[in-house]
Formats: structure tokens, sequence, C-alpha cells
């Protein structure tokens, strides 16, 4: 699995969109969620030291996954993605890599009694360790602090030493994803058939800084980012002229891009146009984070939308990022009662309006937490095993239950 790196990092002048695109094609915006590192000159040496390091995945590695999601986008197969929602990199050790595999594979057991249709496990793992932010500070006993934004950026105690944007995290977090990637090709082969079911990996491409030079071009001369299998954009990143979804579209990745409840059908359809243009199965996935209350509203125009503009995408359902609440004492938390709820409604509103219900986008722990609760009432016991570094992430009890409202179709 050779893979060569590009000679520099590559920068948005060379980014450059297919000329079928439009007027529209070049106009520059601004990259969204980007850190503002304490050491510039220091940023740009990690940089090129990332851009001289080998790629987590190869290029044939790549291939592979993008044949079996042009599978589910066929359904065939379907998907589970579950992971962590910020991933720590002292956890990309070999227990802890074992038990979010097993978690992962438990519930592609489930979906597989469920439909009894093949199941392509995708982890959050290897690189989630990047989050968008709502504001870029937060105030913690009367100070105002940088927000957490993941340990690619920064650390998450409530320090002016932790919430420096640091960009030597990066080198850690690509050592630690190197670590995690290795444990899951020994363990299935080199995700090469019939060895064993493999794990892909996959984050949100979100700090360019780290991405960029992570990009490798294969002996054929095509360009795919080698720090995922699957790399995705944020619903606050989905700029259809911004820097993420270019970097996106020129990459022979698989990709996949969040849809929230305040995207229009002209927005949609132009970023599928932009991530797809040649309309090819196993390109496009599309994660609906809608809100339990917002599907049947707001999902079927979009997939109806996708339909008749000719794209195969696969659709997955994230029932996590539309349902969060607080609790009374101030904690974020999910009830998956609610959770499910959306799951149910997801695979209606996909499935009548012609497109493809693929899967399910979960964020999980293979420890026993209580960040979610099993209804809005027990928002009490939220507090007992709280231990998320960002948002609620469902324990395996829950997980398997939202996994078995997953219906054959």
């Amino acid at each position: 699995m050779s893979a060569t790196p590009l000679a520099s990092p590559v920068r948005d002048r060379d980014l450059r969109p297919p000329a079928a695109l439009g007027v529209n094609a070049g106009r520059l915006v601004a990259a969204e969620q980007q850190p503002v590192w304490a050491d510039p000159q220091r940023a740009s040496a990690v940089r090129a030291e990332l851009a001289a390091r080998p790629g987590l995945v190869g290029w044939e590695e790549v291939q592979m996954l993008r044949l079996l999601m042009a599978e589910a986008a066929g359904g065939t197969y379907q998907v589970i993605q579950a992971g962590d929602c910020a991933e720590d990199p002292a956890e990309c050790h070999p227990q802890a890599v074992n038990r979010k595999i097993g978690l992962i594979d438990a519930l592609a057991g489930v979906m597989k009694i469920n439909t009894g249709r093949p199941v392509i496990r995708i982890g959050r793992i290897a690189g989630q360790f990047a989050k968008p932010r709502s504001s870029p500070t937060e105030t913690v006993d009367g100070l105002e602090l940088p927000v957490y934004r993941g340990h690619l950026v920064n650390g998450p105690a409530a320090t002016a030493e932790e919430r420096r944007a640091d960009a030597e995290r990066m080198l850690a977090c690509y050592t630690a994803a190197q670590q995690a990637t290795t444990l899951l090709r020994q363990r299935t082969g080199a995700w090469m058939p019939p060895t064993g079911a493999p794990v892909w990996t996959s984050h949100e491409a979100l700090v360019l800084d780290y991405e960029r030079p992570l990009l490798r071009r294969a002996a054929g001369g095509q360009s795919y980012l080698a720090s995922t299998h699957l790399p995705w954009i944020g619903e606050r990143t989905r700029d259809v002229d911004g820097s993420h979804v270019k970097l996106l579209a020129q990459v022979a990745n698989p990709v996949a891009c969040k849809v929230g409840p305040t995207m229009t059908a002209a927005q949609l359809v132009q970023l599928c146009a932009r991530l797809d243009p040649g309309r090819e199965p196993g390109r496009l996935t599309l994660i609906a984070r809608m809100g339990a209350g917002q599907v049947a509203a707001r999902l079927p125009a979009l997939v109806r939308a996708v339909v008749e503009a000719g794209h195969p995408v696969s659709w997955l359902c994230d029932p996590m990022h539309g349902n969060t609440i607080k609790t009374p004492a101030g904690l974020k938390t999910r009830s998956v009662a609610t959770v499910i709820e959306e799951v149910v409604a997801f695979q209606e509103a996909v499935t009548e309006a012609g497109g493809v219900a693929a899967g399910l986008h979960l964020e999980t722990t293979p420890d026993d937490v209580t960040e979610c609760v099993w209804s809005p009432a027990q928002s009490a016991d939220v507090a007992r095993r709280y231990t998320t570094l960002c948002d609620p992430r469902l324990n395996p009890r829950q997980a398997v239950a939202v996994a078995g409202a997953w219906s054959a179709g």
C-alpha cells in the first residue's frame, strides 16, 4: 500500500473546483472554525513535518471502502458509524481500541439480526480529535477562556495554559491516530476480506492545518486524504464555497456531509454537485441530524431533491445532535427515547421519499456512563458518571437499544 506524499501542504489556491460548478465556484470564503495558533512559526513547521510523515491510510483501503459504500448506496449493505464525540488520544492504546471495536461489532450484529443485510463498520476513531464550537470563548468561574476545541488544538482543563492553541498537539494526535489505525489494520488483515470484518476510520475533517498536509497522491495521479478513510464535513463548515467543501471535493475518498434542519433543498443539491459531480455510487454519504421533531417536516423534501438531481447517495441517521437538551444543573444530555424516535422517523421519511436509508451515525462509548438518559424524567442521574470531553454519549446498553430500533425497512 504505497502512498507518495505531496511535495507540500495543499492550499486553497491549489484546490481548483471543476469548471462545471458554475460562476460562484471561485467565491473566496474564510475557513470556518480554524484555530489561531499561539506560535504561527511552529505551526508552519508542524505542517511541514506532517507532510513528510507517512499517510495513515492507504490508497487501496480508500478504494475498497468506496466500493463498499457503493453497495450501501444500492441498499445491499448497511452502515454503522459510531464512536466518541471528541476522541482522547490517550485512548488509542490496544485495550481502549479493542473495547471500542467490540461495541461497534455489537451494534453491527444487532443491525444484521434485524435486517439480514451485512453491515459496514466505521468508527469515529483514529482522528476525531477536533470539534467545531458555537462560541470562541466561555466563562469558567468568572474567567473568560478560549473554548475547548478538541485535543488536536488545546486541552479541556479550564486554565489559560491548557486552552492555548498549541500546534504541537497535531503531531501528538497524528501519533495516536497512527497507533489506532495500525491496531485496526492488524486486527483485520489490512482491511482485506475474507480475513475479518474491518472497522474503517472516520472523522470530521475540520482543522485544515492537519488535513491538508496529509493529502497524498496515488500512483494513478488521484489525490486522496490519508488522514482517514471517510472524512466528513460538519453542519458549521458546509458552505458550498468554503474551504472544507473545496478540500473534500478534490479527494477521491468516500466523503460525507452533515445535513441539519436549516439546510434548503437548493443548498443540498449544490453541495451534492460539488462533492459528487460524477454521480457515482459510494462517493457521497449524507448524515441527517434533524432532531426528532423536525424529521417529518424537513427531511422528505431534501431526500426528494437529491433523488431528482440524480445523486446515488447513502443516507445515515445522526439522531444525537438534534436532540441535545440541558439538565437543571446545566449538563448536556440526550434522551434515548427521543433518539429512537428520530431513528424511526428517519427511516420512514427517507424510504417514502425514494432515498436509501443506509444506517446510523452514533456518539457512543464502551464505558458505563450516565451522560444520556432513557427519558427526560431521569435527568437527575446524568452527573453520576459524566466523563465526555464534549457532548453526551450513549453507553453500551443504550447504544444497543438504538441499534435495535433500526428495522429492515
